[in-house]
């Protein structure tokens, strides 16, 4: 199945990205939720590095799964 882009549908995805801040003791602090458009679901990170580590294990799956990077 190809989507408007041309692409696989099987291997495109499309996020919604929501961050807010909320106060902690010592400052404020990111809150994150990424939700997938076609399916969904959603997924909720305390930081940055949680929701890249999240998007590189996505893309690193699918890499496998479609024998990309090998």
């Amino acid at each position: 199945m190809s989507c408007a882009t041309g692409v696989n549908a099987d291997t495109y995805y499309s996020y919604l990205l929501r961050m807010w801040q909320v106060p902690t003791s010592e400052e404020h602090t990111w809150r994150i939720q990424l939700e997938n458009v076609q399916s969904g679901e959603k997924h909720g990170f305390a930081s940055l590095e949680e929701l890249l580590a999240y998007l590189s294990q996505v893309t690193t799956r699918e890499n496998n799964l479609t024998g990309e990077g090998n």
